[in-house]
C-alpha cells in the first residue's frame, strides 16, 4: 500500500466560478479543493506578478477559501477571470507531487520492460 499524503503537503484548488458575485464593484468568488495559507500566498504572489496597473480592477486578497477583487469595472471580467484562472493554475502546478523519477520520464523497471517487448518486433516474422 502506498503511503498516505497529508492533504497539506498537496494543496490544489480551482475557482468555483458559478459563485461568483459583484457587490459595489467587489467580485467575491469561492476557492474549491484542498487550499492552505502556503497555497494561497504564492496564488498571490502570482496575481501581484502578472496585474498591471490601469487593469480594469483594484486590489486582489486570495485566501484559502476565497478570491476578492475591490473596484472591478465592466468590461474587464475576461481579462480578470484569465489572470485568476492563470494564478490558480500556477500555485497548483508549485504545490503539484513531483514525479518518483524526477523527471517525468519512465522507471528503470518500465524502460527494461519497453525494451523487452520492442525485442520482440524483430521476432515478429520468426513463428
Amino acid at each position: 500500500m502506498l503511503p498516505r499524503v497529508a492533504r497539506d503537503e498537496h494543496p490544489q484548488a480551482s475557482i468555483d466560478w458559478a459563485s461568483a458575485e459583484v457587490s459595489g464593484g467587489e467580485l467575491t468568488v469561492a476557492l474549491e479543493g484542498d487550499a492552505n495559507a502556503d497555497w494561497a500566498a504564492r496564488a498571490q504572489a502570482v496575481v501581484e506578478r502578472l496585474e498591471r496597473p490601469s487593469s480594469g480592477w483594484g486590489a486582489t486578497k486570495v485566501t484559502k477559501a476565497r478570491i476578492a477583487v475591490k473596484d472591478v469595472t465592466a468590461g474587464a471580467e475576461e481579462d480578470l477571470r484569465l489572470l485568476l484562472d492563470g494564478a490558480v493554475q500556477q500555485a497548483n502546478a508549485d504545490f503539484a507531487p513531483e514525479d518518483e523519477d524526477g523527471d517525468g520520464g519512465p522507471s528503470e523497471a518500465d524502460a527494461a520492460m519497453t525494451e523487452a517487448f520492442r525485442a520482440f518486433a524483430g521476432d515478429a516474422g520468426d513463428d
